[in-house]
């Protein structure tokens, strides 16, 4: 039987302190000191990067001789604490090996793993060459204001590992966002004399009643795709008998490899044209915007965690895609830097349930740690 590297009651108590923390979009400061100090008082050098939203990301390099760059990644913020908890959310309820705790999943159950890894690779500088760069990033449930500033910085890898809970699969590709407001302009008048000017509402709900069979999502192999709008907003917040002359909606778009922001807008802006409005339309990309990422499942990444998760698990984790947007979405398809994720098991993502389950965690790290021993053994080909 594998004997384990990682202590089981070290990483749940690591976690545990993480969790501890409040750490909203905006107030990771205080959770970021939490993981420099555990890096440091573990042997790691530790950096603070300012960001954005003024909150510091947490970087630690490790680097030992020519070879490879590998980037493991997390974030230390969490959604806003919605209604319902039955425990307080910074403290937890353990049942059996779930875990129930605000970021107990999304993230810091990952991010506490790669803390672990970061420190186990420090202590075998003789079993691999390259480089390391742990990384701890603010706002990725917001703005993913931490991982722009680490890309913005210079950030350069060969391959990535982002630890979001995905347990029974190594996620390597996902959709993208573009968040796209339609504003249409039209003519005030009189309520009582409507067709003495143009009213953009029922211009703008045109748009939104026909946009989804008229301007489709993307399609895919693999990767899914959807499209909605989010908002619709139109005419005075006071009562007022007058049409409204402006009238916005919020449209939100997964894009598939191939799709572009400027592409889709380009196919609104076309379908607006097409109804031959009285109104004028507008439309702009708002942040955040997040390109799609593929990873090949030949790259050596993949095939390396693959190999990693036989030896550990006993069989190789299959290879999936989300329907979601993470940080991998900025690595892998604004960097280009070959990226999957890979964490604990968990589930109840912003709920009132949210989960970890406390037994993956040491298999996790030893997955990540047997993928980063093979990955840093030689130079990575593309």
């Amino acid at each position: 039987m594998r004997t384990p590297t990682f202590d089981r009651d070290e990483a749940v108590a690591l976690l545990r302190r993480l969790v501890a923390v409040r750490s909203y979009p905006g107030e990771e400061g205080e959770a970021q000191q939490v993981v420099a100090g555990w890096l440091r008082a573990n042997g790691l050098a530790p950096e603070l990067q300012p960001t954005p939203n003024g909150q510091p990301n947490v970087i630690a390099r490790v680097e030992n001789g020519p070879g490879p760059t590998l980037l493991l990644n997390g974030h230390i913020d969490t959604v806003l604490a919605v209604e319902g908890w039955t425990c307080d959310p910074w403290q937890g309820r353990l049942e059996g090996d779930r875990f129930s705790a605000l970021g107990a999943a999304d993230m810091k159950s990952g991010l506490a793993v790669i803390m672990l890894v970061a420190r186990e690779l420090l202590r075998r500088r003789d079993a691999w060459q390259g480089t390391l760069i742990f990384s701890s990033v603010t706002d990725e449930e917001a703005y993913s204001h931490g991982a722009r500033a680490l890309l913005a910085g210079g950030l350069a890898a060969d391959a990535c590992i982002v630890a979001e809970p995905s347990f029974q699969q190594a996620v390597v590709g996902a959709p993208g966002k573009v968040l796209v407001r339609v504003t249409a302009t039209g003519r005030a008048a009189h309520g009582f004399f409507p067709e003495e000017g143009v009213n953009a509402a029922i211009e703008l709900a045109r748009f939104v009643a026909g946009v989804g069979e008229a301007v489709p999502s993307g399609k895919h192999p693999r990767i899914p795709s959807s499209q909605t709008i989010l908002s619709f907003h139109s005419g005075s917040a006071q009562y007022v008998i007058t049409l409204p002359e402006r009238a916005e909606a919020l449209l939100t778009r997964q894009i598939v490899p191939g799709e572009t922001a400027e592409g889709v807008v380009a196919e609104l802006e076309a379908f607006a044209a097409s109804l031959r409005s009285p109104a004028r339309f507008a439309f702009s990309v708002e942040p955040p915007y997040y390109p799609p990422f593929e990873l090949d499942t030949a790259h050596p990444l993949a095939r390396a965690l693959a190999a990693a998760s036989a030896e550990v698990l006993g069989a190789a984790v299959p290879f999936g895609y989300s329907a979601g947007v993470s940080d991998a979405n900025l690595f892998g398809g604004e960097a280009g830097i070959p990226t999957l994720y890979f964490g604990p098991r968990a589930g109840d993502f912003h709920q009132n349930t949210e989960w970890v389950d406390l037994s993956s965690l040491v298999p996790c790290a030893e997955v990540i740690l047997a993928t980063a021993l093979r990955m840093l053994q030689a130079p990575v080909r593309q």
